[in-house]
């Protein structure tokens, strides 16, 4: 029979080798599945590289993929900190989305850009903290399964979203496509490399990483929140507010989140349309734990995997070959970080029964 001892401390080798491991078994899965389209896995392994490394603009188009997946990761480490599993995140960037977007395409064109970016920055923020209020108030006053709630409200975003761009927010000239006017220039994020998409929102998501790891371990806050990780009893029984801090932890999680969705339609898009990369919520589940909850160290995650979307596209327009492969790549990773669990918080011994 095998017996599971916990460990006291995880060793460094084991928090080395399980992420290695795990993109290691999601590349050749991915490999497997190129394989049945008759392609080489190798030369599309390659093409992802060039198409996310290969020259300046391949690598520009890495960093705004990774822009969003920053803000969204740095939220996400905060409340996985303190064992509030936010499934939620791609509903708060949708609403920070919808919230912004309001201001660009109603709001006057003739309002100087600093206060545009003010406002329309602040709306995305509130968007997303509202969404994340909801399931925080119901998980503290009610304990309801923050999974659940969080996971149905992303659909309840989308179809908000979905009312919006097939009704009064459509832009009339768009030949019936669901996507609203183009954002005036007041309402366009900056860009802060030439000849490129990398906008303000790269700075925003490196701040909100640096102060987000201050948090967690600098301050008092973070330390009940690791806390209430830890043992959410045990931080009652010290005192703890347990239901404020679910709260505040979640607005500030869905705050960033709503950020990244004012960051994407406002300095990428430039439009409000349906599809604003819903993939970017559930990525970023992905390099959260990739990370190790530690959100510099997302910083460099998100890159990563912001170059498998890049490098996804290439492969979709050079290769043939679906972006699909990507998602799944991803989803085997994330199967192998949950499953490594096991292994780094547990000892596993064989002991054989004697009759």
């Amino acid at each position: 029979m095998f017996i599971f001892e916990r460990r006291e401390s995880v060793p460094l080798k084991l928090k080395i080798m399980i992420p290695i491991i795990s993109i290691v078994i999601g590349l050749i899965i991915g490999a497997i599945a190129i394989l049945f389209l008759n392609v080489n896995p190798l030369q599309v392994y390659k093409a992802i590289i060039i198409g996310s490394f290969g020259s300046r603009y391949a690598f520009t188009e890495t960093l705004v993929f990774a822009t969003p997946l920053i803000l969204l990761t740095s939220g996400l480490i905060l409340v996985y900190r303190m064992g509030f599993w936010n499934i939620g995140a791609y509903g708060q960037y949708i609403m920070g989305a919808v919230f912004s977007s309001y201001f660009a395409i109603f709001g006057s064109p003739e309002l100087p850009k600093f206060f545009m970016m003010f406002i329309m920055i602040f709306s995305g923020l509130l968007g997303g903290a509202f969404w994340a209020f909801i399931p925080a108030f119901l998980k503290a006053f009610w304990d309801v399964n923050e999974v659940i709630t969080t996971l149905l409200l992303n659909y309840i975003a989308l179809s908000i979203l979905r009312y919006f761009m097939y009704g009064s927010w459509r832009d009339p000239t768009g030949l019936g496509f669901p996507l609203s006017k183009q954002f005036p220039l007041n309402a366009q994020l900056p860009r802060i490399i030439p000849n490129s998409r990398v906008n303000l929102g790269l700075i925003f998501g490196i701040i909100a990483a640096v102060i987000i790891w201050f948090i967690i371990n600098k301050t008092k806050f973070g330390y009940e929140l690791r806390i209430i990780g830890g043992n959410p009893r045990a931080a009652r029984y010290a005192g703890i507010n347990v239901a404020s801090k679910i709260i505040i932890a979640m607005l500030i999680s869905g705050a960033l989140a709503g950020l990244a969705g004012m960051v994407q339609v406002s300095g990428v898009l430039r439009v409000l349309q349906i599809e604003i990369s819903p993939e970017y919520g559930y990525t970023a589940l992905i390099t959260s734990w990739l990370s190790y909850l530690n959100p510099l160290i997302g910083i460099f995650v998100s890159i990563l995997f912001g170059a498998f979307t890049a490098g996804g596209y290439l492969i979709q327009i050079t290769m043939n070959v679906p972006y699909g492969i990507i998602p799944l790549i991803e989803s085997v990773i994330l199967f192998m970080l949950i499953g490594g669990e096991i292994f780094k918080n547990y000892k596993i011994s064989y002991l054989k029964r004697s009759f």
